[in-house]
């Protein structure tokens, strides 16, 4: 696959956006009718830059960076010195580790116990509606303690398919229990793995391949493939569905994916975060953090 870069600055996207709309006028559409056509109209000249096929992002940190050398690809926002360090990797020289513990400041950010990487300002890799996208990762549970059925199934997030702005989640996976399970929208849950304990301390490399809508034309199907073997596994999809959860897009609102450790501690009657989970640190490895334009 070819690696293509794009660039696309904030001004060209707005001034395409506003001669669409003016456009829009001359249609008969009502005002509201004619920005949403046009959002995705404008998106989708967005996407065009990028050729089927293209691997858009590479992360691999071969050379030993928290960001892999990669302008626009973070490391991680936490405060801690070791929430995020290099660790051997995937069958390569390096991964990146993020480490977060309940209840120490170190590995609070952003309003929660987190420490994740994040690509929102690489503008190749943002998503939204109209393009249709493969996301792959590869994550290792280091020394993942298992879930103590005495003690609430907090739910400790891994990877994320993010749009700014605070609307649903539009795809997350996060360890429940003993299992790997997807969140998506609002309410919608699936299984992954139903139990990822044999799995621990190996490598887990995961496939999602999404095609990005506002309507329900949409579809992610998420894939597995253990460290045993040679092709992936179909876990989970949503078929016919609307996968872009955001409502702003005429305010600049953009879809980004996030990897690393962010832990849904609980909350007692008067709010305050409950960090007397059955583990206080979890760590977890990524490595080969790929996104590539479909179809291939």
């Amino acid at each position: 696959m070819k690696t293509q870069i794009m660039k696309v600055g904030g001004f060209a996207a707005i001034a395409v956006l506003l001669l669409g709309t003016a456009c829009s006028k001359k249609t008969g559409l009502t005002n509201e009718e004619g920005a949403e056509k046009n959002k995705v109209e404008t998106l989708s000249n967005v996407q065009g830059l990028t050729a089927n096929g293209d691997t858009i992002l590479n992360v691999n940190y071969e050379n030993g960076q928290l960001n892999s050398g990669i302008t626009g690809v973070r490391g991680t926002v936490a405060p801690g010195a070791d929430a995020a360090y290099t660790v051997p990797g995937d069958s390569s020289t390096y991964a990146i580790a993020h480490k977060v513990t309940l209840g120490n400041p170190d590995y609070y950010s952003a309003e929660a116990y987190r420490s994740e990487s994040d690509a929102l300002e690489h503008q190749p890799s943002l998503f939204f509606p109209g393009m249709e996208r493969r996301y792959e990762f590869s994550v290792y549970l280091k020394d993942w303690e298992q879930w103590n059925s005495a003690n609430p199934p907090y739910g400790d997030n891994i990877f994320q398919l993010k749009v700014t702005g605070g609307d649903p989640v539009p795809v997350r996976l996060l360890t429940k229990r003993n299992a790997i399970v997807a969140r998506y929208d609002a309410s919608g849950n699936g299984t992954v793995i139903s139990d990822f304990r044999p799995q621990i301390n190996k490598w887990i490399h995961f496939r999602i391949d999404v095609k990005w809508t506002l309507d329900n034309t949409g579809y992610f199907k998420i894939y597995t493939r253990y460290s045993n073997e040679q092709s992936y596994t179909l876990r989970l999809q949503n078929l016919n569905a609307r996968t872009f959860t955001g409502t702003q897009l005429a305010n600049g609102q953009k879809g980004y994916i996030k990897w690393g450790v962010y832990r849904e501690a609980g909350k007692d009657a008067n709010g305050n975060v409950i960090t007397s989970d059955n583990v206080l640190t979890r760590i977890a490895y990524h490595d080969n953090v790929r996104i590539i334009a479909l179809p291939l």
